[in-house]
């Protein structure tokens, strides 16, 4: 079996985007992944990581984008997202690219809330949905 999967904790950068891709929800946002140390010299550095993910509603079109992202999520937002590392291939102005995001789909996602940055409480509450939203048979 193969197997690859990548854990962010962060502030969602601004409102989600949200598109339709033949009939199933689409969500594009950006988790911002805060980094504080001292370095060598006794100085603070503080340095912020972006990680882009996309988020895809279940075949049953109950999920994660319509149930929980399309209604909480905002900018600063506090997210938890497990998913899929991709990478893709583009060309912008005839040199290859390579870009990185998170697949949330399937029941390997998760996604869970806490609150707003700002706020500085987890008042947010939002259903826990799995990332694949399909409904499990057993």
């Amino acid at each position: 079996m193969n197997f690859a999967q990548i854990t962010v904790s962060g502030n969602v950068g601004s409102a989600p985007e949200i598109r339709d891709v033949n009939g199933t929800k689409v969500a594009n946002f950006s988790v911002a992944v805060n980094e504080s140390y001292t370095n060598k010299s006794g100085e603070k550095v503080e340095t912020t990581h972006w990680y882009r993910c996309e988020a895809w509603d279940g075949s049953n079109g109950k999920g994660l984008v319509s149930n929980v992202i399309e209604k909480y999520v905002g900018q600063g937002t506090t997210v938890f997202v497990q998913g899929m590392p991709l990478i893709e291939e583009y060309e912008k102005d005839g040199q290859k690219q390579r870009s990185f995001k998170i697949k949330l789909a399937g029941a390997g996602s998760t996604f869970r809330m806490g609150g707003k940055a700002s706020s500085g409480s987890d008042a947010t509450s939002a259903p826990a949905v799995p990332a694949g939203g399909d409904d499990i048979p057993f």
